[in-house]
């Protein structure tokens, strides 16, 4: 069963740990954004999937005036393809819309998370300029009603 609570300090030792393993070992993830997931740790605002003892996802969030942006979302490589993103994305797209915020966003990157973000109901929002970047800005607006109905997004 997966359990999903605010990160504990041994949870972050754990993320950067397996990300830092991921990048050496593929060139991939979200090591190089350390500085991020920390400062995002120490505003409370990472989130940690656990099956029993073993972290196999995470989130951060950045709350805003009237919206959030879900900012990474990862699980681990050998985690993959179970359900746990999803899970742990509407989790957080849960917990911001309880805390009256109007709108989610997502940057899509990579840009292979975009079919992964769209299947949850986001859409486009804007699309950066191409020399900055080609990740698609994607917005999920709070649906109209009680927020615990998030379960039957898309």
């Amino acid at each position: 069963m997966l359990a999903i609570a605010p990160a504990t300090s041994d949870q972050l030792s754990e993320v950067l740990a397996w990300l830092e393993r991921e990048e050496a070992e593929s060139g991939d993830g979200f090591y190089c954004k350390r500085d991020v997931i920390e400062q995002s740790f120490n505003d409370g605002e990472m989130y940690c999937a656990s099956c029993g003892p073993t972290v196999v996802g995470f989130v951060i969030h950045t709350v805003k005036s009237i919206g959030a942006s879900i900012d990474i979302l990862e699980v681990q490589p050998a985690h993959r393809h179970q359900g746990f993103g999803r899970q742990l994305a509407l989790h957080a797209i849960g917990r911001l819309f309880q805390r009256g915020k109007e709108f989610v966003t997502v940057r899509c990157a990579p840009r292979s998370s975009e079919p992964f973000w769209r299947s949850l109901g986001f859409v486009t929002l804007m699309r950066t300029l191409p020399q900055r970047t080609d990740a698609e800005v994607l917005v999920l607006h709070r649906p109209a009603g009680p927020t615990d109905r998030l379960n039957e997004l898309p």
